[in-house]
C-alpha cells in the first residue's frame, strides 16, 4: 500500500497537484470526499462541517486533552469533527489501496501506515492571482490575501489538537514544493518520479 499526503497552503494549487499526481501514478483520490462522508457521520450540514474544520478553533481545549480526541458534550464540535475525521482517514487506509489524500492532517493522522508527505506553498502574490482566477464571486485582491490568512490559520491551529509539529515547518515533510509562477502540470513528471522513488523504499 503506497498513500501520499498533502498538505498545503491555500491557493497553492496543491489541490489541482494532488489530483494531477493521482491520474499519474494511478492512485485513489480524495479530497472532498472526506468532508461528505463527515458530514454524514455527524449528521452535521457540509458547509457547516466546513467552516468548522477550515477554522480550527482549538482555543477552547487544553491541547493535552484535545490530542486524545475526547469530548464532553458541551465542547466545541471541531473536537468531535477531528476524532470522526480520523476514524474515517485509517478506514480508508486500512482498506489497502493507494491513494492520495489533500490536507485533513493526514501526515498525522496516518502516520502509523508510514505515508510520503508533501508539503505545497507559494508567495502571496501567486496563492492570489490563483485563487482570484477560479473565484465567482467579487472579492478584492486585499480582502481574497485577508482570506488566504484566515483560512491558512485555521489550518495551523486545527493541527496544533494533533501534534507538536507545526503546520509548514519543512522537517515535517519529505518534500516541500514551491510553486510560485508555476504551472502545475509542467511539474508533475518530476513530483511523479520522486515519489515513485520514495514509495519504493523499505516497503512502502
Amino acid at each position: 500500500m503506497r498513500i501520499i499526503t498533502i498538505s498545503r497552503e491555500f491557493g497553492s494549487g496543491g489541490r489541482e497537484l494532488g489530483k494531477r499526481l493521482a491520474d499519474a501514478l494511478g492512485m485513489q483520490y480524495y479530497d472532498r470526499e472526506i468532508l461528505t462522508a463527515l458530514a454524514e457521520k455527524t449528521a452535521m450540514d457540509e458547509a457547516y462541517v466546513s467552516r468548522k474544520m477550515e477554522r480550527g478553533n482549538v482555543h477552547h481545549f487544553p491541547i493535552t486533552f484535545a490530542r486524545t480526541f475526547s469530548y464532553p458534550g458541551g465542547e466545541s464540535n471541531t473536537a468531535k469533527l477531528l476524532a470522526e475525521q480520523q476514524k474515517l482517514l485509517k478506514k480508508i487506509a486500512e482498506k489497502g489501496e493507494d491513494f492520495i489524500i489533500i490536507g485533513r492532517n493526514a501526515d498525522i493522522a496516518l502516520e502509523e501506515f508510514q505515508p510520503l508527505n508533501l508539503f505545497v506553498y507559494a508567495n502571496m502574490e501567486s496563492k492570489v492571482n490563483r485563487c482570484m482566477a477560479r473565484e465567482e464571486g467579487n472579492l478584492t485582491a486585499a480582502e481574497m490575501v485577508k482570506r488566504i490568512r484566515q483560512v491558512d490559520k485555521g489550518r495551523r491551529k486545527s493541527r496544533e489538537l494533533m501534534t507538536e509539529r507545526t503546520w509548514g515547518e519543512k522537517e515535517a515533510y519529505h518534500l516541500c514544493i514551491n510553486t510560485s509562477d508555476v504551472i502545475i502540470k509542467e511539474i508533475v513528471p518530476a513530483i511523479a518520479e520522486y515519489a515513485r522513488i520514495m514509495l519504493g523504499r523499505d516497503g512502502k
